[in-house]
């Protein structure tokens, strides 16, 4: 069992610019650095959901590192030599692979948090554990049934739609945190009322959002 749970949404549908793609990559190395021993954090990339629920892109669970561990009584070395090569070095390589445009012209935002959700904060016996959820996305949810970009509904409109109802999940309990890919045209298609949304949203499911991220860029 996990200390922690921490998942991470990305959708990187166009491609950043260079310093939002340091930027970006500066936080996922901050998050990395975050999970404290034997806490798990699962990388998941938004995708359409088909006829299965969304399969992560890696899990790994950190063994701590050597400041974690009594000489005396263990071995710093070897678990320094743990954290480097089976929890650090995989998620650089996903990390590095998921800052990438995937060119996908759907983002089905919504979809995979209940997805991730539902496989990974609510599997039974994780009840008492710390769990947060971060979203690196532009926040624009884009499917044919719910798309952001042809009209922004009012909170109280989304809140109340058939879309949220089928789409919520329980966020009890999950710390949340939204980092925002700003777009070229975000004057346009990102006004502080879409942040504002999800914030809501996110409330409704009975998360806490925690931090609000512009990506630099």
């Amino acid at each position: 069992m996990p200390s922690s749970v921490n998942v991470l949404i990305v959708d990187v549908t166009d491609p950043m610019t260079l310093p939002q793609r340091q930027d970006f990559l500066n936080q996922l190395e901050e998050l990395k650095n975050s999970i404290k021993r034997y806490g798990q954090l699962t990388v998941v990339r938004v995708e359409q959901i088909g006829d299965r629920l969304l399969v992560p892109v890696l899990t790994r669970c950190s063994p701590g590192t050597a400041r974690d561990i009594d000489p005396i009584k263990g071995n710093p070395d070897k678990v320094q030599k743990q954290w480097t090569d089976g929890f650090s070095a995989p998620l650089e390589r996903a990390f590095s692979s998921l800052a990438r445009a995937n060119g996908a012209d759907q983002s089905p935002i919504f979809e995979s948090v209940q997805s991730a959700a539902l496989t990974e904060l609510q599997k039974p016996g994780r009840e008492g554990i710390p769990k947060r959820l971060i979203i690196a996305s532009d926040l624009l949810q884009n499917t044919q049934e719910l798309s952001f970009y042809r009209d922004l509904p009012s909170e109280d409109v989304f809140l109340r739609s058939d879309a949220f109802r089928r789409r919520r999940t329980d966020l009890r309990g999950v710390e949340v945190e939204l980092w925002q890919l700003q777009r070229g045209d975000a004057a346009k298609t990102q006004p502080r009322a879409l942040s504002m949304l999800w914030e809501r949203a996110i409330g409704e499911q009975g998360g806490t959002v925690t931090r609000i991220y512009n990506v630099s860029g």
